[in-house]
């Protein structure tokens, strides 16, 4: 059975960062119906994680549950950390790099590593994102840095 606890608290900190999100979006203008302005997708995202968190929170209230586990510090750590890394690492050292770096860092929150998983998933979502991003949309990312 899933936990009431974490349903609620899963649930607030969604509409939190639903909101923490929303109201910058404001400032990016929204275009018209014709021409969408760079504000529109943030408000969007932000608008449906903010209809999941109210659902998690109401659902929290229906039944009950099993008690909330422990915060695990040191995943949260690592998960940050491969954000940042990628975030960051994007154009120093190239989407080669940086894509596989965040999800490398990211597999350290699991206790239950596997390498070839965590190499086959790199490797997946660097062909995603440059598919997506580079082929795609025509972003300019590098590569590699320096190329």
């Amino acid at each position: 059975m899933k936990s009431v606890e974490t349903d609620r608290a899963s649930g607030a900190v969604f509409v939190a960062l639903a909101g923490l999100f929303a109201v910058p979006a404001f400032s990016y203008g929204m275009g018209s119906f014709a021409r969408l302005g760079a504000g529109v997708f943030p408000l969007a995202v932000s608008i449906l994680l903010g209809l999941v968190g109210v659902a998690l929170i109401l659902r929290s209230f229906a039944g009950e549950g099993d008690k909330v586990l422990p915060f695990d510090l040191r995943a949260m750590v690592f998960i940050v950390a491969g954000m940042l890394f990628g975030a960051f690492g994007l154009n120093r050292f190239g989407l080669v790099v940086a894509v596989p770096g965040a999800v490398i860092l990211a597999s350290f929150a699991s206790r239950e590593r596997r390498p070839v998983g965590v190499l086959v998933a790199a490797a997946v979502l660097t062909l995603i994102a440059w598919l997506v991003f580079v082929a795609g949309l025509g972003v300019r990312l590098p590569l590699v840095a320096g190329l």
